[in-house]
């Protein structure tokens, strides 16, 4: 098996676009010092889980610095395709999922008055239920799924930082019903959140 990472200017471009889709806090949000994001990727096409580690620089001038890293293991088949580049096509489409970026910004921009055990109208037409607290990585956070009439055969579930900032959602997963049974299509999920004063 290879390992790979990428450095490489355009697709770093491309996860960029895609966690911008799904950016949760702005980056004057972040402290001065070092914050480091690292979520474990589970896509159905690869069999091991892929590696985004997320770090935001802030510096006393105002300035930020964003570093990303991926890393996936796979046969030369599931490389060739650069398939570990989750972000751009994974994020932004939601992995093959109908998922309404208004509806995703609206729950990001609404997400402290949302209360648990409760049930949200959203405008694509669409809920969000199953509302929760839930830590993930040590970060306080609230999620629930997102489903829609329109498409019964698949769900999301996604959570929303309430105590730290995280540069994009702690948790999505991506599901699809068959054959009776959920399956999981795509999932990230922070596993570890770290902050070093500088």
């Amino acid at each position: 098996m290879m390992k790979i990472r990428v450095v490489g200017t355009t697709l770093v471009s491309m996860l960029a676009a895609g966690l911008c889709a799904f950016g949760q806090a702005n980056l004057q949000a972040f402290p001065a010092g070092t914050t480091t994001m690292v979520f474990h990727i589970v896509t159905e096409d690869l069999t091991e889980p892929q590696l985004l580690e997320l770090q935001v620089i802030g510096r006393a001038d105002g300035t930020y610095t964003v570093r990303m890293v991926m890393e996936a293991t796979g046969t030369a088949d599931q490389m060739s395709a650069f398939g570990f580049v989750f972000g751009a096509a994974g994020l932004m489409y939601g992995g093959g999922q109908d998922v309404s970026l208004a509806a995703l910004q609206t729950l990001m921009d609404q997400r402290r008055r949302l209360q648990e055990g409760q049930e949200y109208a959203l405008p694509s037409g669409g809920a969000f239920t199953d509302v929760s607290l839930v830590t993930i990585a040590g970060v306080q956070c609230v999620g629930g799924s997102i489903v829609d009439p329109r498409n019964p055969n698949s769900r999301t579930t996604i959570a929303f930082s309430l105590s730290h900032p995280v540069y994009t959602v702690p948790r999505l997963r991506l599901e699809r019903l068959r054959d009776g049974r959920w399956e999981t299509v795509f999932s990230m999920e922070l596993v570890e959140y770290a902050f070093v004063g500088g």
